[in-house]
């Protein structure tokens, strides 16, 4: 989601020729530079740099501009190739994410984003929680390293009506890629620890793709796999819990359901990056099962929750890389 508002802010600004794995692109770009593929095979893609060096060249491209570690890899070397300036887009501070879920090879993350962030002449990162991390960590210059935090389309996820909720108890959603170590741990947070002191009339839904053996497993909760469109469920539902005790960035779950009118309850680090005076009574912090139990329990249903203007002006994706793109 923030490459796609990324992508189309540079557009309405600048040529941009662009290149991503398994999408045909847009008639928005000027053209498209193929790539390899994903995953280890585009780790390190020479024939991607002599095509990309071509066209910079070739249609005299002045910025590269990249938004992943793999990306970023072959950005640093093109900008050697080439000469062009580099400006990296950061979701995360990559190698402190996978130190805190567990990654034995965190070390070989932390190598590969000092490079690429030290070869950036800018850096755009969503928190100044992981500003701070970029500049003690890896020595940066504070006067690189911008924050442009993640944000929401609030006009359309606000204005989205909702389904009529007739039931008689509650729902709380959880959502994201089960897959991932922090999202997974987070379900068996739930299932573990919350579901059991739960009164019979709350159901806890989880969606999102991947996590294959978890519906087998925790039989209490309802799985709904991948969900079409993940708006209308968290409308449909009275609220949204984020038990995440590691990872980073911000959680785009978060503000998502924050601007669609529903609360949301977080465990500090879940909730890590997101300026919470501008978020009101909407999100609610705890650190503990209980505390979520009751703060589930003492959800109403068919309940809204308002934001103030504030939380707009900060993190509407049309200020945000308005007021903050280095382009």
């Amino acid at each position: 989601m923030r490459n796609h508002y990324l992508c189309r802010s540079l557009a309405q600004k600048h040529e941009v020729w662009a290149s991503f794995c398994g999408l045909d692109g847009s008639p928005e770009f000027a053209g498209e530079i193929p790539l390899r593929g994903e995953g280890f095979p585009a780790l390190f893609d020479p024939l991607f740099l002599y095509r990309a060096g071509r066209a910079i060249k070739r249609n005299r491209i002045e910025h590269i501009v990249c938004a992943s570690l793999i990306s970023g890899l072959h950005g640093a070397l093109l900008k050697i190739l080439t000469g062009r300036p580099l400006w990296m887009d950061e979701h995360n501070v990559e190698w402190h994410c996978s130190r805190r879920y567990g990654f034995r090879f965190w070390w070989l993350v932390y190598l590969l984003e000092w490079f690429v962030t030290r070869m950036a002449d800018q850096v755009t990162c969503v928190s100044e929680e992981d500003r701070e991390r970029f500049v003690a960590h890896f020595g940066l210059s504070p006067s690189k390293v911008f924050v442009a935090p993640n944000g929401v389309d609030y006009p359309l996820l606000s204005g989205t009506p909702s389904l009529p909720r007739t039931r008689n108890y509650r729902r709380v959603l959880f959502f994201g890629v089960l897959n991932y170590p922090p999202n997974r741990a987070a379900v068996e947070f739930l299932a573990e620890k919350v579901a059991p002191m739960l009164s019979d009339d709350v159901e806890v839904v989880v969606a999102g793709k991947g996590g294959d053996d978890l519906p087998e497993r925790y039989p209490r909760l309802t799985f709904l796999g991948f969900v079409d469109d993940i708006h209308l469920l968290v409308k449909e539902c009275d609220g949204v819990v984020v038990p995440i005790f590691s990872g980073g960035g911000t959680r785009m779950k978060i503000l998502e359901t924050l601007a669609c009118g529903r609360p949301v309850v977080s465990t500090e680090v879940g909730a890590e990056g997101i300026d919470q005076s501008v978020t009101g009574e909407a999100l609610t912090i705890v650190e503990s099962a209980e505390e979520m139990v009751s703060w589930i329990e003492a959800l109403p249903i068919g309940g809204e929750a308002e934001v103030p203007d504030a939380f707009r002006e900060l993190y509407d994706w049309s200020t945000i890389w308005q007021n903050r793109a280095p382009l």
